[in-house]
């Protein structure tokens, strides 16, 4: 998948890069990582970002956490981001 730009209300540009897929076994549901940076070329923070994903047969949709999920969802993304080499506290 190649990577999307987009504009915010405001109208900077950013750029949103998938990272991967997880599913919780627990509660049945997928979820999508992905990054979020802008174009501001002496900026080289950006923020990773987690959704629900939501499939159908055309369509899919990336939703928010529930709050009742929350803890669950990070916990399975930093255990995912440590076995890859990263830190919890990136």
């Amino acid at each position: 998948m190649k990577d999307l730009k987009v504009k915010d209300s405001k109208g900077n540009d950013f750029n949103i890069s998938l990272i991967g897929f997880f599913r919780i076994p627990d509660i049945e549901k997928e979820y999508i990582m992905y990054s979020l940076t802008d174009e501001n070329p002496n900026n080289d923070t950006g923020h990773v970002l987690l959704g629900e994903v939501v499939r159908d047969e055309e369509n899919i949709q990336i939703l928010g956490i529930l709050e009742n999920e929350k803890d669950m969802v990070v916990a399975y993304y930093n255990e995912i981001s440590n076995q890859i080499g990263g830190s919890e506290d990136e």
